[in-house]
């Protein structure tokens, strides 16, 4: 006789990424408390006020924060390490790739689950123009992630202390302003922004995917798009996140370096930077992505994947709570 447990808490969020919109609800009551937990939401569903009271969505927006910190050690960590090497441009490329694909790929696994594993305000932004995310719980997320981000990247100044970007440079967020220019920036961050939001609401989101990938192989493809862009954008231009160029802080000599990671996560930028004391076009990364985000909402309500004649419960694919 098995012993007796609780039952399980899992919360249903169709925006849940690597979920493939599998993990809804089909309860009316239960979709006016909580209008995201199935597709399809109206405007005056999604700028509904009322989440701000619900302590469920407080409790998830803590564990993105809690995530998010995490996530951005461990990458600050490995980005500070790259700026001390002094590898090709591919090495290093491989490397970043390789880190990001494994990092976020856990991270999705650990805690989608307990919050959708968002862990990234471009995400969650992205799911609130498409109607998959109210406007309550992305501003509860995104500061969450900020919030951790921030924390997260103090910890890791913390321990490397003057070990923390000693170049000056953070791969992905800081631009050598003498190669890139903040149009530049702009055009680069967007189209990347892009280009990664489609291919993980492609592979993370549609709910046409669910029975191709499922719950079990979506978050490591959510983890290849990061780095299948990590792979495209370290190699566009010199000064954005490939080689780039610096003066020696023992010498007067020019160096070179190689980094391999792009922003895309603009939390991670903000953290990184406030830790650094440095915000050298930081306003940037948050226009791309937001702009980036709301065409894919746009692309989203013109193509979606449901028949918008069907309410809502009829629309749940699964119902899991």
């Amino acid at each position: 006789m098995s012993p007796l447990r609780p039952p399980v808490l899992e919360s249903a969020f169709v925006g849940r990424i690597g979920g493939n919109q599998g993990f809804v609800a089909s309860d009316e009551a239960q979709l006016k408390q909580t209008p995201d937990a199935a597709p399809l939401l109206s405007v005056k569903d999604a700028l509904r006020l009322n989440g701000f009271l619900q302590y469920d969505l407080w409790r998830m927006a803590f564990i993105e924060g809690w995530g998010t910190c995490l996530l951005i050690f461990s990458f600050g960590a490995g980005a500070s390490g790259l700026t001390m090497q002094t590898q090709s441009q591919f090495a290093s490329t491989l490397y970043a790739a390789l880190f990001n694909v494994v990092g976020l790929t856990l991270f999705i696994y650990s805690a989608g689950p307990a919050s959708g594993g968002h862990l990234n305000p471009t995400i969650t932004m992205s799911t609130f123009f498409a109607g998959l995310c109210t406007f309550p719980r992305m501003v509860l997320y995104v500061s969450a992630q900020c919030t951790g981000a921030v924390i997260g990247s103090y910890w890791l100044r913390l321990g490397l202390g003057d070990d923390y970007f000693p170049h000056g440079v953070i791969p992905g967020c800081t631009v050598d302003p003498t190669l890139v220019s903040p149009g530049q920036l702009f055009v680069l961050e967007y189209m990347f922004a892009q280009a990664l939001i489609f291919t993980a609401f492609g592979v993370g989101l549609d709910p046409r995917q669910g029975k191709v990938f499922g719950p079990a192989l979506s978050p490591v493809l959510v983890g290849l798009t990061l780095a299948f862009g990590t792979l495209a954008s370290s190699l566009a231009k010199p000064g954005y996140t490939g080689v780039c160029a610096h003066k020696s802080q023992n010498t007067s000599q020019q160096e070179e370096y190689a980094d391999g990671y792009l922003a895309f996560n603009s939390a991670r930028c903000l953290g990184l930077m406030v830790a650094k004391g440095d915000f050298q076009y930081h306003y940037v990364h948050w226009l791309a992505t937001i702009g980036a985000a709301a065409l894919n909402g746009l692309f989203y309500f013109l193509a979606p994947p449901y028949l918008r004649s069907k309410p809502l419960s009829a629309s749940a694919l699964a119902p899991h709570v």
